[in-house]
């Protein structure tokens, strides 16, 4: 199931792409590994600064993360709780790569929160990521995103170095969308 379109796909479509790829089992056998600190993977973490926790949990489950990366996440505001399935739409010039992944473990604890997700068929990639924001003893709060993916389409397999310097774009850019919407919570969602 690759799902690549010219230009923005309509809505019915996203529904009825979701509906297939809900149908359907992860690509890869480790569920849940992004959350285990102990497992190797790329990784970055920021200080979001204190007293952030709130609007950073609440940044996650608005999904701020991937709009910072140019994409938008159908269904929009989708629910995160472990089966639910989405679409990332990830814009490329005109093209539009419909990319599909399923949560596969949730954490919601008074000083931790945040998800993993892990790819379907039809994901160039082949992997998990892990979002998650915890608060402190001492009031800061932190965000790590957790990476283990390898290329599952040919190109992204034969491009491997190239797609590892985008994961670590990408994980700078989630980051980075996160912090200002936890810092700016008055400002308009992206």
């Amino acid at each position: 199931m690759r799902m690549i379109t010219l230009g923005d796909p309509d809505p019915r479509r996203l529904d009825e792409a979701v509906g297939e790829a809900a149908r359907l089992e992860v690509t890869y056998d480790q569920v849940g590994s992004t959350l285990d600190p102990a497992v190797d993977c790329h990784s970055r973490t920021v200080e979001l600064g204190p007293e952030t926790f709130d609007a950073a949990v609440e940044g996650l489950k608005a999904w701020v993360c991937h709009r910072g990366i140019g994409a938008s996440v159908h269904p929009d505001r989708a629910p995160i709780e472990v089966g639910a399935t989405v679409l990332v739409v990830l814009r490329v010039g005109p093209v539009r790569l419909l990319v599909p992944d399923r949560i596969v473990a949730v954490v919601n604890e008074p000083d931790r929160f945040g998800f993993a997700y892990g790819t379907l068929p039809g994901h160039p990639e082949r992997g998990e990521e892990a979002f998650l924001v915890e608060r402190h003893a001492d009031g800061r709060t932190t965000a790590t995103i957790r990476v283990t993916a390898e290329g599952d389409w040919l190109i992204a397999r034969l491009g491997a170095p190239v797609v590892r310097r985008l994961q670590r774009v990408a994980l700078n850019r989630y980051l980075a969308a996160l912090k200002r919407h936890a810092t700016e919570p008055t400002s308009p969602m992206p």
